[in-house]
């Protein structure tokens, strides 16, 4: 599995792919393969549904900085890098079905975003700047969220 994986990576590095299907590989760990050297600077779709990813590196922008849409449903992150801020083109960021019991005020910071999705997390509060953030979301469905704050 491992071998696949590096395979797959080296290959989106090599052919400058701008999307990359991860999903459904049973990681534990974001691959460090895509934080290598320069990273996928050509990347724009990360699709990482369906694995057991607990955390995100802290220079995933750095190393991701195209970034458009990042697909992280249906695992267990517990906790979003403040560096998520620095996502700047990210637009559409899916973290639903996690973990997640709070959200860093840093995603407030993501001024192209227009979809959050957060649904069927542990959500205790929303971070301060909320109201700014919603302003220009066009979805973001919170539904079975155990808002406790707003």
């Amino acid at each position: 599995m491992a071998s696949e994986l590096c395979k797959t990576i080296s290959v989106a590095r090599l052919e400058k792919h701008k999307n990359l299907f991860l999903n459904y590989r049973n990681l534990h760990h974001f691959p460090l393969e895509l934080l290598k050297d320069e990273g996928l600077q050509y990347l724009e779709r990360l699709y990482m549904k369906r694995n057991s990813l607990t955390t995100l590196p802290e220079n995933l922008a750095q190393k991701l900085p195209n970034l458009v849409e990042l697909y992280l449903h249906s695992n267990n992150i517990v906790v979003v890098p403040e560096a998520i801020g620095s996502l700047v083109k990210l637009q559409c960021l899916d973290l639903s079905d996690n973990a997640l019991e709070i959200v860093c005020p840093e995603i407030g910071r993501l001024r192209a975003l227009r979809h959050l999705r957060l649904a069927n997390n542990q959500l205790q509060f929303l971070p301060p700047g909320r109201q700014l953030l919603v302003s220009w979301l066009t979805a973001a469905p919170l539904s079975v969220c155990r808002l406790l704050t707003y």
